[in-house]
């Protein structure tokens, strides 16, 4: 379900795909911080502008040739998951790029409402209104068709980032 998860627009102009910070985020954040990322095939080159603050720009191009990977990693986010061990998860996926010289730049993430998580001794008819009424956004499917996208765009493969 789309509502329940955020993340970045994502769309095809020509033929670059141009990855922006998603409305929701612009709209949280009163649009003190927006992100794009323009993946050009033609150029070979991948073009990240930035703003923070509104005024402070910054503009990063780096060419396939200095792409490593795509780094894609998960965490759980959610406070329920330390107090207790049958709980919803909140999920964050992360991806982004780990270049040739093992710095990393991190391109956006992908928030929203996990699955039910049961680590306890009992079963998981036990909780059997949490588990049954469970409901999950899609920002894992999302995340990882963005990630494929980019892997054979730019022809690297895919590996957790360090941090």
């Amino acid at each position: 379900m789309r509502f329940l998860s955020s993340g970045p627009s994502i769309s095809k102009q020509n033929d670059q795909v141009v990855i922006r910070t998603g409305m929701f985020s612009c709209v949280l954040t009163f649009g003190l911080f927006y992100r794009q990322v323009v993946v050009d095939p033609r150029r070979k080159r991948v073009s990240i502008r930035s703003r923070y603050a509104w005024f402070f720009l910054r503009t990063r191009v780096v060419p396939f040739s200095q792409i490593r990977a795509i780094t894609y990693g998960y965490r759980d986010i959610g406070y329920h998951s330390m107090l207790s061990t049958a709980y919803d998860s909140y999920d964050c996926f992360k991806v982004g790029v780990r270049l040739k010289d093992e710095s990393e730049i991190h391109f956006f993430n992908f928030v929203g409402e996990g699955s039910f998580v049961n680590e306890s001794v009992f079963p998981d008819w036990a909780y059997w209104s949490d588990f049954t009424f469970d409901l999950q956004g899609s920002q894992e499917s999302d995340s990882r068709l963005l990630v494929d996208l980019l892997a054979e765009m730019i022809g690297v493969t895919v590996i957790p980032p360090t941090r």
